[in-house]
């Protein structure tokens, strides 16, 4: 049953915002085509502090950027589904070990994909990605899930990085930067 009614809803995928799934011995759960608007609304519901920057399409997730070490954390809604980012500010005298590591924190961390970003006149950044593939639609559970459990995965992969020294700690930043040019 709950075959034929999954069925039906992708032949209707464009006539449909909402899609009935119905197993056998449970109760109705209502899976959504996900916006922007109900995600907002979902994120106030799960008690998820977020902002909108007006810059990106993308939802700044508080509970994140108060993380030493991250620059910035955002939530997107792509055409494949869920996509969470954070961004690290790496220091350059670690991107060695860090790119050395780099294959063991992606085994450690099986949710999220962790690779180095590398900008000529910028400091060396780690990005941390997690998606949720929803192109068929999503409910509020697994919503609240995919961001909790990402939120809490980007911490502990936070906490390594400061522990290994390959993070700009507090205070670091600011006595990186020189303080004038020597000509």
């Amino acid at each position: 049953m709950a075959r034929r009614v999954l069925r039906r809803a992708e032949q209707e995928e464009n006539q449909s915002s909402t899609i009935a799934v119905v197993a056998e011995g449970s109760m109705n759960d209502t899976i959504n085509r996900l916006d922007q608007e109900l995600l907002q609304r979902w994120l106030k519901e799960a008690r998820v502090e977020f902002h909108e920057c007006g810059d990106c399409d993308g939802l700044h997730l508080g509970a994140l950027r108060g993380i030493e070490g991250v620059v910035d954390s955002r939530l997107f809604i792509e055409r494949y589904g869920l996509l969470i980012t954070t961004e690290l500010e790496v220091r350059p005298m670690a991107m060695l070990p860090l790119a050395a590591d780099l294959g063991r924190l992606n085994m450690d961390y099986p949710t999220l994909k962790i690779f180095l970003d590398v900008v000529d006149d910028a400091t060396p950044q780690l990005v941390i990605a997690a998606v949720f593939p929803s192109k068929s639609g999503l409910s509020l559970s697994q919503c609240a899930q995919f961001v909790s459990s990402t939120c809490e995965a980007t911490r502990k992969l936070c906490a390594e990085c400061l522990e290994l020294d390959f993070l700009f700690a507090e205070g670091q930043r600011a006595a990186a930067m020189p303080k004038s040019a020597l000509h």
